[in-house]
């Protein structure tokens, strides 16, 4: 009696400690935007909340790897915006907290219930770096996605068609926060549903609904997309959606009746009484026709209005894919070899698991994960840094943990419990010692802290606004600099666009707002089209680059038309002494030319090709500058590795005149447009007297070296152009 007593106690003490215990972690862990500041990630956070103010086009006026709606999972918290972006993260926390407690509660051992608790205490618990706190707000809705997936996964066969609309709707709407986000959720969704039309086939049953529930999710995702593309035209893209549902309803509709008055005629004139089943049999036929009726009315109507609107969807996605296809070559950082193998141990172990439980009647949600976690190997290791690993390792957390109640057989459940411990003790490997990532303060200070904001939102905009204003200090201008630009157009590079905010700038800015970002010909050709065709008034110019960049190599094309077409202000920064604020020195105010500074550029010689690692050598005069369009082309071997992993840098080593040399990185991609080889600055100084067309830093010769070079052709085709000052 006593033991059962015991017990009686136990467990609602038990489940009012945990209660208590979740509801502490829940108000620790509450998203809080961050404040505006300097350099290159708050920079561009500020930058895609300041588009989404100004309504700018996203495809066409700004082309980054976040959307229209990026701003609400990562841009920062304006004026403007205050309220939207911190309901929102809010809303997202709260939503998975409550996802997850919903799917702990449903399983059934307590092993598995750590899985996934862990799995959502290390995702809200760990700051990327001090500039990048909210970094898991994306990986928080695709891991709500994921347990919905999961939960999808079991349902009756009846609600499927229903679950495909609303999460094809909501893969749409994160198609225009992340790109990426977008991919991995609209992928991860038609994987589930091609999955299980797949089964569906080998069992004889149901294939049809999978069939149009994978051709719903993939409408809804894109039809909602086109609605939500720009604020300003949501209205009317909700009526071209409505009108092709309508249509295309209509035309389902008159099939139905059609077909049903023909199938009657037929069995009239047989003179046949039709017995139930064959009844059945003839209705499901003719539901099944009307369907196939309304998606190809559907889907040609959706085509057609889709290409012939703007703002343009098409060109959205294209842009975007653009860049993210090629952020494996161009952003690829080279890490630990360490943690690659760790992570390929990973992949494969998970890959047997994937495998083991597709085996068991899954196939389409093993697909789905798979993806994810196939994302976030080449998230974390194309560009090998402390903050991508730490998101890869979370996710194989994720992945193993929504496998873990879907596995059968004493084996299998032993293989998939030691891998979740063996992925638990990698992630902390890559965890622990990290200098830039350490877990949030977990005192009840912070608890009441963030509990008092949570009831009192304006103290969190005071406290933000008054940080914001703090860290813009660095970056304000003086009177006398601010006055030459005032209500004037200017744009800012390569990437500090913290200066809009600390300066109340009209800003104009290139689609490619960030130079780094332009890593192909066709977005380099874009800043160049933006900028000749409508000219900033004024550029605000710093010599700096990422990487070991040379800052001439970012956007080539639309470097040497800055150039040509913009010399230096009369204003030159002066010593921060003789000025009320402190501001950066090294900053260059360039205005626009009436004409162009530089004669027509002209093809020196004929295309000519060397190998790597082999010297070419240049002539340039005191008065030209030289350009070399250097096209490298990927071996078949190449192509393969960089859409699999990645691609290695690949370096260009610059002979100086005066026997000096120095290494800097290249961008395949653009490097056609035609990069500055004659001339090439090595600091502050040299960059200024470049500006006053004195030509410093003659170049003698440069070759190319990659650490690989099995991934592209052994020879490099150069073509080099030159023009006068």
């Amino acid at each position: 009696m006593q033991k059962t007593t015991f017990k009686k106690i136990q467990y609602p003490l038990f489940f009012l400690i945990l209660t208590l215990v979740s509801l502490y972690l829940f108000l620790i862990f509450i998203p809080i935007p961050n404040s505006l500041g300097t350099d290159l990630e708050l920079s561009w956070q500020y930058a895609i909340s300041r588009a989404a103010v100004d309504k700018l086009i996203f495809g066409k006026d700004i082309i980054f790897t976040y959307g229209p709606l990026g701003y609400l999972v990562h841009g920062a918290a304006l004026e403007q915006n205050f309220i939207t972006v911190t309901k929102f993260r809010f809303i997202v926390y709260f939503i998975l907290f409550v996802a997850v407690s919903l799917k702990i509660a449903k399983l059934k051992t307590k092993l598995q219930k750590l899985a996934i608790f862990s799995s959502w205490l290390l995702l809200v618990s760990i700051n990327i770096s001090v500039t990048y706190q909210n970094i898991s707000t994306d990986y928080q809705i695709l891991f709500i996605f994921l347990i919905i997936l999961s939960i999808v996964d079991n349902l009756p066969i009846k609600l499927t068609r229903c679950c495909a609309v609303s999460l094809g709707a909501f893969a749409g709407f994160c198609l225009l926060t992340k790109f990426t986000l977008g991919i991995a959720t609209a992928g991860s969704l038609c994987l589930l549903f091609l999955g299980n039309f797949f089964d569906s086939i080998k069992k004889n049953s149901n294939y049809l609904i999978n069939l149009f529930a994978l051709l719903d999710s993939l409408l809804a995702a894109i039809s909602v997309s086109f609605i939500l593309l720009s604020p300003d035209f949501y209205i009317s893209n909700l009526y071209k959606i409505l009108v092709c549902l309508v249509v295309s309803g209509t035309s389902g509709l008159l099939a139905w009746f059609n077909q049903l008055k023909l199938d009657r005629k037929v069995v009239l004139k047989a003179g046949e009484k039709i017995t139930s089943s064959r009844n059945l049999i003839s209705k499901s036929r003719i539901r099944t026709a009307s369907w196939y009726v309304f998606y190809i009315i559907y889907c040609s109507c959706l085509v057609v209005t889709i290409f012939s609107s703007y703002p343009s969807l098409i060109d959205y996605l294209k842009h975007s894919l653009d860049v993210a296809s090629s952020y494996s070559s161009a952003m690829s950082l080279v890490g630990s070899k360490r943690e690659l193998i760790l992570a390929v141990s990973e992949i494969a172990l998970i890959s047997i698991l994937l495998v083991l439980v597709a085996k068991q009647g899954s196939l389409g949600f093993t697909l789905a994960l798979f993806l994810c976690l196939f994302l976030a190997f080449k998230h974390g290791f194309v560009r090998h840094s402390v903050n991508h690993v730490v998101i890869f390792s979370w996710c194989t957390l994720i992945v193993v943990s929504l496998c873990l109640p879907k596995v059968r057989g004493v084996r299998i459940e032993k293989f998939s419990y030691l891998l979740y411990f063996y992925v638990l003790v990698i992630a902390f490997i890559f965890w622990i010692p990290l200098g830039t990532s350490s877990p949030r303060s977990v005192t009840p200070d912070m608890a009441i802290k963030n509990l008092t904001y949570l009831f009192n939102p304006s103290s969190l905009h005071s406290s933000i606004q008054a940080n914001s204003n703090n860290n813009l200090a660095v970056e304000k201008l003086p009177t006398s600099m601010t006055s030459i630009v005032e209500n004037k157009k200017v744009d800012i590079v390569p990437w500090e666009i913290s200066l809009v905010a600390a300066n109340n700038l009209n800003w104009k800015p290139r689609p490619i707002f960030q130079s780094y970002s332009a890593y192909t010909t066709t977005l380099d050709n874009l800043n160049f089209k933006s900028l000749s065709a409508e000219p900033r008034d004024y550029i605000f110019y710093d010599f700096s680059a990422i990487d070991g960049r040379h800052p001439f190599f970012d956007e080539p094309r639309t470097f040497a038309y800055i150039f040509c077409n913009y010399k230096l202000n009369s204003y030159l920064p002066k010593s921060s002494q003789q000025n009320k604020f402190s501001y950066p020195t090294n900053l260059l105010l360039l205005e626009k030319l009436s004409s162009s500074g530089c004669s027509p550029s002209v093809s020196t010689s004929k295309t000519s090709t060397i190998r790597w690692n082999n010297s070419q050598h240049i002539e340039a005069s005191d008065r030209s500058i030289i350009l070399a369009k250097v096209k490298f082309t990927y071996s078949l071997f190449g192509k393969i590795y960089k859409s699999l992993f990645r691609s290695p840098p690949v370096t260009m080593q610059v002979t100086y005149a005066d026997g000096s040399k120095r290494d800097y990185r290249i961008i395949p991609e653009n490097s056609d447009n035609g990069v500055i080889v004659s001339h090439l600055p090595k600091d502050d100084n040299e960059a200024l007297s470049f500006f006053h067309r004195q030509l410093p830093a003659q170049v003698q010769s440069f070759k190319f070296h990659a650490t690989n070079s099995l991934l592209y052709s052994p020879t490099i085709e150069i073509n080099f152009l030159s023009f006068d000052i």
